[in-house]
């Protein structure tokens, strides 16, 4: 737990913070299977941090199923390690030009809210006049983290590679929750003529960086002409009965 580090400065919430901090310690597998993780206590002297801060972290570990509360023991990790490997996340830009196509943009919403950037694009791969979009991508952007981002043309440019040119921030991995969002009029439109679904799928969470700081939220879903590729490994201890 020594090497766990909170950022008083960020503008990312305090709980959050911890509970990535945790979450990134469970799944890397600092604290093993039955183990329990350091008290609220414990975590509120650490660093410094109010007990609901504590609290609310914890709650975001429970809901997602990789600790439990134990009366007697207190919070005990009940994740098995199982690493996951998902081809189609990352940038679209770049994904698209290795493959050696053309990827095509459309600005569906571009607003300042709540000091984010709230962009909203359909992505897709241009085939001589026509184009087949692939997903509906929407990122959340923090101007104190991104000043003056608001002022770029994300129809014609790539946001991963502004990210890294003009703010020296450089996405590494993200923490996506997959799930089904009902069909909507804008959903429907932009993936026509694809056939009618009762739902898409969608990928929803966090981008981070190499330091596990926040580059942006962000929400993606998916054309049902898009396939997924899956791969998935137990270690030798948490292998399937």
């Amino acid at each position: 737990m020594s090497r766990l580090r909170l950022d008083l400065y960020s503008s990312e919430q305090l709980y959050r913070q911890l509970y990535r901090a945790l979450r990134a310690a469970i799944l890397s597998g600092d604290f093993s299977e039955g183990e329990a993780i350091p008290s609220e206590n414990q975590l509120r002297d650490q660093f410094g941090i109010a007990r609901t801060t504590v609290r609310n972290a914890m709650a975001l570990l429970v809901s997602e199923g990789l600790v439990q509360q134990v009366r007697g023991r207190g919070t005990i990790v009940s994740h098995r390690p199982i690493s996951h490997n998902i081809w189609n996340f990352g940038s679209f830009t770049e994904l698209a030009r290795r493959q050696g196509q053309r990827p095509t943009t459309r600005v569906l919403e571009h607003r300042v809210e709540n000091g984010e950037l709230l962009l909203v694009r359909a992505r897709g791969l241009a085939n001589g006049e026509t184009v087949n979009w692939l997903n509906v991508d929407t990122s959340q952007l923090d101007l104190a983290l991104y000043p003056g981002i608001d002022r770029y043309d994300f129809a014609a440019q790539s946001l991963y590679e502004v990210l890294r040119r003009d703010y020296d921030r450089h996405p590494l991995r993200s923490e996506l929750l997959l799930t089904v969002v009902p069909p909507s009029e804008r959903l429907r439109e932009v993936f026509a003529p694809a056939p009618e679904v009762p739902g898409y799928l969608c990928a929803s969470g966090d981008v981070l960086d190499a330091d596990d700081r926040l580059v942006e939220r962000t929400s993606i879903v998916y054309s049902p002409a898009v396939q997924m590729k899956f791969a998935t490994r137990w270690g030798r201890d948490t292998a399937p009965a």
